[in-house]
């Protein structure tokens, strides 16, 4: 479904039931729960819960009840706004190597939960580095990487054994390989990490 029909579906929107809500809510927020007819989202150490009421939805911030009724469409917007609020906040993502989808030229790909794909651009990395090339910190003694990304420092931590995909070949093997492995693709694509080992 294209976004703009999303929005149009949101906007005529006549929830009849929390999962509904739900449904429509979990395709754009992360940490999104349903639990005794209740929606919760968390977001940092904040809690929006939302459940269903006569008129509308009743709302609860971390613990704490919300004056009044949202109607059907703005309840969504609602919850959106809430986690843009406190993505603004945010200064530091961390991702595992087991998200990565693709290693290209511009930078890696990695999925989140809902399988939304996300790009680490070197060249935005580069901009915020401490020279020209630089995109990212890397420390092997706690297998990471963090990279330069604008507004929100990304940092990309190793675990179990995994395949994934660079550009037509596929890689496969322990920590210590996968690192290199991705010290390597930033190199060969023209960048380099300044190393904190």
């Amino acid at each position: 479904m294209k976004d703009n029909e999303k929005l149009y579906k949101v906007y005529h929107r006549n929830y009849q039931t929390i999962e509904e809500l739900f449904d429509d809510l979990s395709d754009a927020v992360l940490n999104i729960g349903l639990e005794n007819n209740k929606i919760i989202i968390h977001y940092n150490s904040d809690i929006l819960e939302i459940e269903l009421c006569h008129g509308g939805f009743r709302t609860y911030v971390n613990g704490q009840r919300e004056k009044g009724v949202w109607e059907d469409q703005d309840i969504y917007f609602y919850a959106i706004e809430f986690v843009h609020e406190q993505e603004k906040g945010l200064t530091e993502l961390e991702i595992y190597d087991t998200n990565i989808v693709d290693i290209n030229n511009n930078g890696i790909t990695y999925a989140d939960e809902f399988g939304r794909k996300h790009l680490v651009d070197y060249a935005d990395c580069a901009v915020n580095g401490p020279t020209k090339s630089c995109v990212a910190e890397r420390n092997v003694t706690k297998w990471q990487f963090k990279f330069y990304n604008s507004g929100t420092t990304i940092k990309i931590s190793f675990k179990s054994p995994i395949v994934f995909k660079k550009g037509n070949h596929l890689l496969i093997g322990g920590k210590a390989k996968r690192f290199r492995t991705l010290e390597q693709a930033i190199i060969e694509s023209g960048y380099t990490t300044f190393d904190l080992s």
